[in-house]
C-alpha cells in the first residue's frame, strides 16, 4: 500500500509547488485568464504522448472529470475563497477527503475505518493550517462545499477512466483539454495574445508538471492504490505549499503550522493501519 501510495505524494509535491509558483502570475493574469493558460500548455506537452498512447471509451469519463473538477470545482473553490477567505474556505471545500471515502465505496472500494480517521485528522490539520486567515460566511461555505462536490465526483471519474482501461496521460489530456474551452469562454481570453507574454517564463514548465505529470500521478495512483487512500495523501497539498514558500524564504513557520504537520503525518500514518 506505502509504495502504491507513493505517486499520490509525488503529485502532492508537484500540485503544492506549482501553487507556489503560480502566484506571481495570478497579480498579473487573473485567475480565469491564468486557468486557461495552464490548460493550453499543459495540453500542448500532453498531445504527443496521447496519440502515441491512445485512447478509449473511458476518456468519456476524463471529460467529464475536467468539467467536474478543473471548471466547475476550481472555479467554486476560488470564488468561496473571495467569499469567506482562506481560512474557511480551504478546510471547507477539503470535506472533499471524507466525501470521496465513500464515494469509493460506490466504485467498489472497502470502507475503512482507518481512512474515515485519516480523512478526519487531514481536515483538522488543514483547519489548523489555514485559520485565522479571514471570516466566514454562508455564502462562502456554500461554494466550498459545492466545490467539495464537484472534485468528489470528478475525482471519482478519474478512478472510473483508468479502470476502464485509458492510461494515466491519456486521462490528464482529456481533463484539460475538455475544461479549456469553458475556461476559455468564460474568460474571454485571446489565447495567442495572452501566450506571447508567458511562453518563455516558467509558466508552460510548471503547467505540464503541474496539469500533466502530476495528474497522470494522481490517475495512476487511483488505479494501483486505490481513490480513498490517493485523496488521503492529496491532503497535504496545502501544508506542502506552505513548506514549500518557507523552503524559498518567502515565509517563516510558525507554530500552527507545525501542528498542522504533525496532525497531518498522524492521518497518514492512521490510513496505512
Amino acid at each position: 500500500m506505502v509504495v502504491n501510495v507513493l505517486p499520490a505524494f509525488a503529485a502532492a509535491v508537484i500540485w503544492a509547488y506549482a501553487s507556489v509558483s503560480y502566484r506571481e502570475f495570478v497579480l498579473r493574469l487573473g485567475v480565469l485568464r491564468l486557468n486557461a493558460l495552464r490548460m493550453t500548455y499543459s495540453a500542448i506537452a500532453l498531445l504527443v504522448p496521447t496519440i502515441i498512447l491512445g485512447i478509449n471509451m473511458g476518456a468519456i469519463y476524463g471529460v467529464l472529470s475536467g468539467v467536474l473538477s478543473l471548471a466547475i470545482g476550481d472555479s467554486l473553490y476560488l470564488r468561496s475563497i473571495r467569499a469567506s477567505g482562506v481560512s474557511v474556505a480551504v478546510p471547507a471545500s477539503y470535506s472533499y477527503i471524507i466525501m470521496e471515502q465513500f464515494m469509493a465505496i460506490a466504485l467498489g472500494e472497502p470502507l475503512k475505518l482507518s481512512y474515515l480517521a485519516a480523512a478526519g485528522l487531514m481536515i483538522l490539520g488543514i483547519y489548523l493550517l489555514t485559520r485565522g486567515g479571514g471570516s466566514g460566511n454562508a455564502l462562502g461555505i456554500a461554494y466550498a462545499l459545492a466545490a467539495a462536490a464537484a472534485w468528489t465526483l470528478g475525482y471519482a471519474a478519474i478512478r472510473v477512466a483508468g479502470v476502464s482501461g485509458l492510461g494515466p496521460i491519456p486521462i490528464a489530456f482529456t481533463r484539460v483539454t475538455s475544461a479549456l474551452p469553458l475556461l476559455v469562454v468564460a474568460s474571454h481570453i485571446d489565447i495567442g495574445d495572452a501566450a506571447k507574454t508567458t511562453w518563455r517564463t516558467v509558466l508552460p514548465i510548471v503547467s505540464a508538471l503541474d496539469l500533466g505529470l502530476g495528474s497522470a500521478l494522481f490517475a495512476y495512483s487511483t488505479i494501483q492504490a486505490g481513490l480513498a487512500p490517493t485523496v488521503i495523501a492529496m491532503g497535504t497539498v496545502p501544508l506542502l505549499s506552505q513548506l514549500i514558500s518557507r523552503m524559498l524564504g518567502r515565509e517563516k513557520p510558525r507554530n500552527r503550522e507545525y501542528a498542522s504537520a504533525a496532525v497531518m503525518l498522524t492521518a497518514i500514518a492512521v490510513s496505512f493501519m
